[in-house]
């Protein structure tokens, strides 16, 4: 990163601009609101409340000078040690900015940038702001309640929300409550104690506060105690007496202009033997099918878990991988989960559709050498995840299927954010306001890698077509290219592919096709 922006061309601000590049690690545009810290130095021989006196927050511009919306959050003064290499190190006044802009459109696997200003006191942009004083508007609506062009959020007593699409009118309630039961299982097993007891959250009372409340981004959090036992009782087969609070904050943020809903969990797990998931009622009774992201393809699985004879099913198998991306739909509308940490799910075969989200599967150590025989070590707790947890994950309402919604695509902007970086004027080769490096034209084919071939000096750029249809695409690149090659997966080549003018090559690949590309800089 510190390389790429070092090239970028910057000599056109002058010497005391604060610029901010945003950089798109995906061959896709996207259009992204984010959330960026400033360092904003203080002017040598002005104390920091002479500096601040008129200063009513900090507004971000886009390299032609174009204001652009801004949620100022606060500041605070820091000193910084900068090192110097023949002296001692010196201090660095400056004002921390907390910030949330609107990037607009950031160039597909490319850079954009930014100038970021103090906020003078009068001084006024026709755009959304925020300053110490007033501001244009807010996303939080009620005490409970968030609302942007596509989404309503409202908060329950519960600690649940609910969800409404409001182009499709669908309204999805008392999403996100907790289930916590007993786990007897061990590494390789998932077993529920004889005598189990399924505790959720929905009898909790919770407390609900709101965050960063402005026109581009606003937070509503919950947060609850739910008494389970400390631990089970394995000799006995059952869940254990003495019960504790398992206290699970939760944060529901919603962005203008997004059609997502972002969740943050964050919980302190203290407690051994039992699995904690978070339930998500959908009312998609006519779905038959959930799709998952896998390992180059969507799987397209079952709802129902068939089972030995048509009248029966085989519960635990209900529980499956997932990929960055879980879909439920009916046909017409459906609900996908983007998470970027989670790897189990279920869909329960009932009237509501229920997804659970696995959070925590805490279990003692029991180490097998062979499957008849192993050994139990009760001093080690490993395997019971004692530790603090930050989990994410979003919600993403949507007409159609995952396909039509591009569902894959969301989640790779899920797992894949911008990076802002802070700089400063200096000289470069690559274009001055943004560019586009590298890119693919079609939002339907995934990007795998782009690495140094394994055995020679050159790079492997690897695609996939997850879709059930026939796509065609076309790479582009910003740097020339003097050769490329398709190979296959252990990069042998196969055959030479001719470049148009150098930078871009077009293609076409097969459901569940993977193609892997050699390419030779000069």
């Amino acid at each position: 990163m510190q390389e790429l922006i070092r090239r970028i061309n910057l000599d056109g601000f002058s010497e005391n601009d604060v610029l901010v590049v945003v950089f798109n690690p995906l061959p896709y545009p996207r259009r992204e609101i984010l959330e960026a810290w400033v360092n904003m130095p203080i002017p040598a021989g002005q104390t920091e409340a002479f500096w601040t006196m008129d200063v009513q927050g900090l507004q971000m511009f886009d390299a032609q000078g174009r204001p652009v919306s801004t949620q100022w959050q606060g500041c605070s003064h820091e000193t910084y040690c900068v090192a110097e290499v023949h002296t001692r190190a010196f201090p660095f006044p400056c004002k921390r900015h907390r910030v949330f802009f609107d990037a607009g459109e950031i160039p597909a696997g490319g850079y954009k940038v930014f100038r970021a200003a103090p906020l003078q006191k009068d001084t006024y942009y026709p755009v959304q702001w925020t300053n110490s004083n007033a501001a244009t508007g807010t996303l939080l609506k009620t005490p409970t309640m968030l609302e942007n062009e596509y989404l309503q959020i409202s908060m329950n007593p519960n600690g649940t929300f609910d969800l409404t699409d409001k182009e499709s009118g669908q309204t999805y309630t008392n999403l996100n409550y907790y289930e916590d039961r007993g786990e007897h299982g061990d590494y390789w097993i998932n077993r529920k104690p004889m005598f189990d007891q399924a505790i959720t959250s929905l009898g909790c009372s919770a407390r609900i506060w709101s965050e960063e409340a402005g026109p581009l981004q606003a937070t509503l959090v919950s947060e609850i105690r739910l008494p389970i036992p400390s631990k089970g009782n394995r000799a006995e087969q059952r869940r254990g007496d003495h019960f504790t609070d398992l206290v699970i904050r939760t944060a529901v943020t919603l962005q203008a202009g997004s059609r997502q809903v972002d969740v943050k969990v964050d919980f302190e797990n203290r407690q051994e033997d039992h699995f904690l998931r978070a339930i998500f009622p959908t009312s998609l009774k006519d779905a038959s099918h959930a799709d998952a992201g896998g390992h180059f393809l969507v799987d397209h699985r079952p709802i129902r878990p068939q089972g030995p004879t048509a009248d029966s099913v085989w519960p635990d198998m209900a529980t499956l991988p997932l990929n960055h991306f879980l879909d439920v739909s009916d046909g017409q509308n459906g609900l996908a989960f983007l998470t970027d940490s989670l790897t189990e799910y279920e869909v329960m075969d009932n009237e509501q559709r229920t997804v659970a989200l696995s959070l925590l599967r805490a279990t003692h150590d029991w180490i097998c050498t062979e499957m008849r025989c192993g050994s139990w070590f009760p001093s080690q707790k490993g395997g019971q995840c004692l530790r603090p947890y930050s989990l994410r994950y979003a919600l993403r309402p949507h007409t159609g299927n995952w396909q039509a919604a591009e569902i894959p695509l969301a989640a790779e902007f899920f797992n894949v954010p911008a990076i802002p970086v802070q700089t400063r004027t200096h000289k470069g080769s690559l274009p001055a306001r943004q560019a586009s490096l590298f890119e693919i034209d079609n939002p339907h084919l995934r990007f795998s890698t782009l690495k140094k071939a394994q055995d020679r000096d050159s790079y492997i750029i690897r695609l996939y077509n997850p879709t059930p249809d026939q796509q065609k695409g076309r790479i582009t690149f910003h740097h020339p290219l003097t050769a490329a090659w398709q190979t296959n997966l252990n990069e042998q080549r196969q055959k030479e592919i001719k470049l148009k003018q150098g930078r871009s090559w077009s293609f076409q690949l097969k459901t569940a096709e993977i193609i892997t590309i050699e390419l030779i800089s000069g």
